[in-house]
């Protein structure tokens, strides 16, 4: 297999709050980029199905059958107007807080009035953007936002590399008028291309770091997931003040990077909270299909890119096709082919009975919205929500009175609220 160039960077960043002075600096040379495309030349390689369909380690982690009973549901447009929204989380008074990927955090009220939030760090980088902004579990006392963003680093030409940003974690405070953010800090550099982060229910952050990938790339020439001295795909945890917890998994291992929690991760994209069990639960883009669910422990290894359900981008087999090792952790459940997974939600409201603890998963490129039936950790069934909108959908959530809401992806986005179809009233678009 042909290798690619990868040119190992260093990247000096000067990380500021609008208007502040510089508030982080650091100088790192283990997060490499690859080099743009030679303009005019062919894609090395296609996301297109190919008919590869590897066998599952058990029944039912992939293509679950559909629930005996179909869900019956009304759609109703909550807010409009929305510019690539890559996610969207609920603000303790029931108010959604939503980031849009070119650097724009939207505050959405119930009635779907949207206000813009000013004062993001000035070296976002919006052509990479803006990938997580989520309030603080203790947010109604403390007013405290967290955000994972892409920065340029200082000195690089842009127009040399692939996705050549790198991800940094920052804190802030909302303002008691909702209109801009305050005293913004960086807590890490995390490295990836790209990441989400959600708060655990012990108050430590979990963020996610991706791999550089996609067309053109080859899963195999990027070993940083499997490595201990770099953040990139990975899972990583840290206190709210950025400080590395004690009790991480690898803090006492020479050479290992201490905020790393969970290792051997692709392309993360949807990040949850276990409600029952308080497990972290992620969503995960594999290369040429691979799609994975997975259920993330403390210190395990998830196997990329030594074992996956997904081929290269050329269709050559990733290690001839391994989907297992010693030591490696299965996914939950798998998708061959691509479906795209983006965000997902455990459902916890009362308004749809039969969904409680139910897993739903946004699908871009299965433009709908996917219902895992759970039995503990396992896949009994899946449905396929929205499919009727034909439309990519980039998140999902549990909303406070009880509704499922969505939102969709593109240049118009929506946020849409599902409630129970009721037999006398059409459906609302």
């Amino acid at each position: 297999m042909a290798r690619i160039t990868i040119v190992p960077l260093v990247l000096s960043f000067a990380c500021v709050a609008a208007g502040t002075p510089s508030v982080f600096a650091q100088s790192i040379a283990a997060a490499p980029r690859p080099p743009a495309a030679v303009p005019g030349a062919p894609p090395a390689g296609s996301a297109a199905p190919d008919g590869y369909a590897p066998s599952p380690a058990w029944l039912g982690q992939t293509r679950a059958p559909h629930p005996a009973k179909a869900s019956a549901y009304e759609v109703q447009t909550v807010a409009e107007g929305l510019t690539r929204a890559f996610c969207f989380s609920f603000l303790p008074d029931g108010r959604m807080l939503v980031g849009e990927r070119p650097g724009h955090i939207k505050v959405v009220s119930a009635d779907g009035k949207v206000s813009e939030v000013q004062g993001l760090p000035a070296n976002l980088y919006a052509s990479q953007g803006l990938f997580e902004v989520r309030a603080d579990r203790a947010f109604a006392s403390n007013r405290t936002i967290y955000l994972t963003y892409i920065a340029l680093p200082e000195g690089i030409d842009a127009a040399k590399f692939k996705s050549p940003g790198v991800l940094l974690v920052a804190r802030a405070t909302l303002s008691a008028d909702d209109s801009r953010l305050e005293n913004v800090k960086v807590l890490l550099n995390a490295q990836g291309t790209g990441g989400r982060l959600i708060q655990a229910n012990d108050g430590t952050l979990l963020i996610t770091s991706t791999v550089p990938g996609g067309v053109g790339e080859n899963a195999v020439d990027w070993m940083q997931p499997q490595q201990f001295d770099s953040d990139m795909g990975k899972i990583l945890r840290i206190n709210p003040d950025g400080s590395i917890p004690k009790d991480n998994p690898f803090v006492s291992r020479a050479g290992a990077k201490p905020e790393i929690y969970a290792l051997g991760f692709r392309d993360i994209q949807g990040i949850a909270i276990n409600p029952k069990t308080g497990q972290l639960w992620t969503s995960e883009h594999g290369p040429r299909g691979g799609d994975e669910i997975n259920a993330v422990a403390k210190g395990k290894n998830y196997g990329f890119p030594v074992i996956g359900y997904g081929r290269e981008y050329s269709g050559k087999p990733i290690n001839d096709d391994r989907t297992m090792q010693e030591g490696m952790e299965q996914p939950v459940y798998f998708w061959t082919p691509d479906i795209a997974p983006a965000g997902i939600a455990f459902y916890t409201g009362k308004q749809f009975p039969a969904w409680q603890n139910d897993l739903f998963v946004a699908s871009m490129v299965g433009k709908s919205v996917i219902r895992l039936v759970l039995n503990g950790d396992r896949v009994v069934a899946e449905e396929r929500l929205l499919t009727e909108l034909n439309t990519r959908i980039r998140g999902v959530a549990s909303g406070p009175d009880g509704a499922l809401y969505v939102l969709t992806d593109g240049p118009g986005g929506k946020i849409l609220r599902l409630t129970p179809k009721q037999a006398s009233r059409a459906t609302a678009w």
